[in-house]
């Protein structure tokens, strides 16, 4: 069907898309892959740094008291040596992702000659003095190639094909072009279409950044992955299982994106290469028509998500219309949200260890960064496609995509590598670090509540960025594109960061068994800070004077040309930010007094620490088998008839007492007297200081530095039985 005349081209659009501030499909991509393999680093330095030598007993059991002494000073210098141990450990376990990087550019780098060696490459010199008749690919290219382009790409001739015409490769201050010897056989237009595509990944840059994700996907599998699959195969562990069969997975979602991130940026070079100022019409289409039908292994490939190359009836449609790409899938949604999921679940970790006081505020710290990572992809690309009028900006694509993120979360945080059993079982460590994150055990309703939850907030979120940006007016260029966006962006990692960071911690309680109340979250901060930050992420839809537009999934494509192109006046920007500004200090406000409000507020109740308390191996037969009894059947202390002396100086009772108690044995006065003399019979500096604090006033608030300490030197008891 013909544009009527007048109407903006596809080549019009495409170069308005490609001179847009807003990131291009290929970047918002790429920070998917960045997730996964900064929380699979994470995860691999904590295995084979901290788990792997013992949770550093050395230094662990250095810190208990060789003497007594002053209470308070044994408690302080104990407690304050075990974090010091957790917080060097966290700073170990997040290095992973900066060696991850490091080694990633070593590959990278060795990579780029090691291939012109494997492919037998050659530089292509029209002045070759051995061979002066030679043919050369040199004017072809210089015929294509801007007479301001600096760095000018050096042009090489593979003696042996790879399957691909042409590859753009090099770095930035030393590009190439490495080409296939039978180009020279090739008319004169396809070759010089193709070159036009190469410079296109040059003159976007996404060569380097895609060769660097090429190659921490390689350093994620030779050098992460397959060392521990061969650990946990010729050492067997109870979890050894679950977390091959977690790699695994982990494994084909990073190189199922980066499949992906290679399809995108094919049609964005596509797009460069005909969108050139010297680009005769139609060459582009005609190249790319010419190419051969894809072989049956290449269907396969493209059927299972694991092609590099899009194929040519997808490319035209693309130069058709370009504004296809811009949109945002249920399924880039779902891969969004399993990458979230994963990085969340050893993000939080990380911090609650670097905050062993605050662990609230770390997982709402942890669920900021998480948000705006996330809305690095979704905000944007949610952005893009209500700029180009995209039928995914639709309210009914939107939510579905947005569901599709939520289930994401909640399979990524099942996914990771600790989520993969119970680690306090079968680690026999309370550490931080090494918690029960599974919910294969919880009960049904819990997990579909917590599943709902997500989903429902994913659907929210989606139609919430979708409003925000046709309240905003974006656009592909003008005060509606990328400073709009980047405002978005931030407004989104604050709205998410409260609901993320609480939703992970209810996980966390309903998967160690605890008893889940809203009470964990301080009710009357958390709520009053919520409705804020509700109000303040409505306030851009409610003071903007929205304007109706073409429902987004019936537009034409000759309509969704004009909304590209067309430029929004400049009369409203002010307006718009001034909203912006306002909506990002009521949401940063409400977020800030959900997480910390409570902390400012006259303790009603005792608090005892701002860690969770988990409890060690349950009890074993003497046939191995575990024997698991409720909570609510287990006795508060043993029977008053049954406390021995050799019992109330055994540290393993008192400590199996304690750690079954939970805070609860430190709420009540008179349960708190009673665990103070037990703590106090045992032969130890830490317990008896904790027990002589705990006894300076039995109806007083608790005092903190004893319950950890107390919690502390049990879990270095039942980990190293010392």
């Amino acid at each position: 069907m013909s544009s009527p005349p007048g109407a903006p081209t596809a080549v019009d659009v495409t170069r308005a898309l490609l001179s847009s501030w807003l990131p291009l499909p290929t970047t918002t991509r790429l920070t998917l892959l960045s997730l996964v393999a900064c929380a699979g680093a994470s995860f691999a330095t904590w295995w084979w740094l901290v788990l792997q030598r013992g949770n550093w007993r050395a230094a662990q059991l250095g810190c208990l008291p060789a003497r007594a002494g002053a209470p308070d000073e044994v408690l302080n210098r104990f407690t304050g040596c075990v974090n010091d141990v957790r917080l060097a450990q966290s700073a170990v376990v997040l290095c992973g992702p900066l060696a991850l990087l490091a080694l990633a550019l070593l590959w990278r780098a060795a990579g780029r000659r090691l291939s012109l060696w494997l492919w037998r490459a050659r530089p292509d010199r029209p002045d070759r003095p051995d061979r002066p008749d030679a043919p050369t690919l040199r004017p072809r290219l210089d015929a294509v190639l801007p007479e301001a382009t600096s760095p000018r790409p050096v042009l090489w001739v593979r003696g042996r094909r790879i399957g691909v015409k042409a590859r753009a490769s090099g770095s930035r201050r030393e590009p190439w072009i490495v080409a296939d010897s039978h180009v020279f056989s090739l008319p004169d237009a396809w070759v010089e279409a193709m070159f036009r595509h190469e410079l296109a990944h040059l003159r976007l840059r996404d060569v380097g950044r895609v060769r660097l994700a090429s190659a921490a996907w390689w350093v994620l599998l030779l050098a992460c992955t397959v060392p521990m699959a061969v650990s946990l195969i010729l050492t067997p562990r109870p979890l050894g299982t679950g977390l091959l069969v977690r790699l695994t997975v982990i494994l084909a979602i990073v190189g199922v994106s980066l499949c992906a991130v290679l399809r995108v940026r094919e049609h964005d070079a596509d797009l460069g290469a005909d969108a050139a100022a010297d680009a005769p019409p139609g060459a582009m289409a005609d190249y790319i028509s010419a190419a051969h039908a894809p072989s049956r292994r290449a269907r396969l490939a493209a059927a299972l998500g694991l092609a590099t190359h899009p194929t040519s009836a997808r490319r035209l449609e693309v130069l058709q219309d370009p504004a296809r790409t811009w949109g945002l899938s249920w399924f880039v949604c779902l891969v969004t949200g399993l990458a979230a999921g994963l990085l969340f679940t050893d993000l939080a970790l990380l911090i609650a260890a670097l905050m062993p006081w605050r662990t609230q505020l770390a997982y709402t710290l942890a669920g900021l960064l998480t948000g705006w990572a996330v809305a690095a992809v979704v905000t944007v690309g949610w952005w893009r496609a209500v700029a180009v009028a995209h039928r995914d900006a639709s309210l009914r694509r939107a939510a579905t995509a947005g569901g599709a993120l939520g289930l994401g979360v909640l399979v990524g945080s099942q996914l990771s590598g600790r989520a993969a059993g119970n680690w306090v079982q079968d680690t026999g460590t309370a550490d931080g670090l090494a918690t029960s994150l599974s919910l294969t055990d919880a009960p049904g309703t819990q997990v579909a509540a917590l599943a709902v939850l997500l989903m429902a907030g994913g659907a929210l979120l989606a139609l919430w960025n979708t409003s925000l940006a046709r309240a905003l007016r974006a656009g592909v260029r003008g005060p509606g594109s990328a400073p709009a966006c980047a405002g978005a962006v931030v407004l989104a990692g604050l709205l998410t960061a409260v609901p993320l960071g609480s939703w992970f911690y209810l996980a966390r309680l309903t998967a160690a068994g605890a008893d889940t109340r809203w009470g964990v979250f301080d009710t009357p901060w958390w709520v009053t800070g919520s409705a804020v930050t509700v109000v303040g992420a409505l306030t851009p839809q409610l003071a903007a004077r929205v304007r109706t537009s073409v429902a987004p999934s019936r537009t034409p494509v000759a309509a969704r040309r004009t909304e590209v192109v067309r430029r929004f006046p400049g009369a409203g920007a002010s307006r718009r930010l001034a909203m912006l500004v306002v909506a990002g200090c009521l949401v940063g406000a409400g977020a800030g007094w959900a997480a910390i409000g409570g902390e400012f507020s006259a303790p009603v109740v005792s608090r005892s620490s701002g860690r969770t308390a988990t409890a060690p191996p349950a009890p074993r037969t003497a046939g191995g088998e575990d024997r698991t009894v409720p909570l609510g059947e287990l006795p508060d202390l043993p029977p008053e008839s049954e406390r021995t002396p050799a019992m109330r100086a055994d540290r393993a009772v008192v400590c199996r007492a304690l750690t079954l108690e939970g805070t609860a044995a430190f709420a009540d006065p008179a349960r708190r007297a009673e665990t103070a003399g037990l703590l106090g019979a045992v032969d130890d500096p830490v317990l008896r200081s904790a027990s002589r604090v705990l006894l300076r006033d039995p109806s007083g608030p608790v005092d903190r530095d004893a319950v950890v300490a107390s919690v502390l030197r049990c879990d270095l008891f039942f980990r190293y039985h010392r």
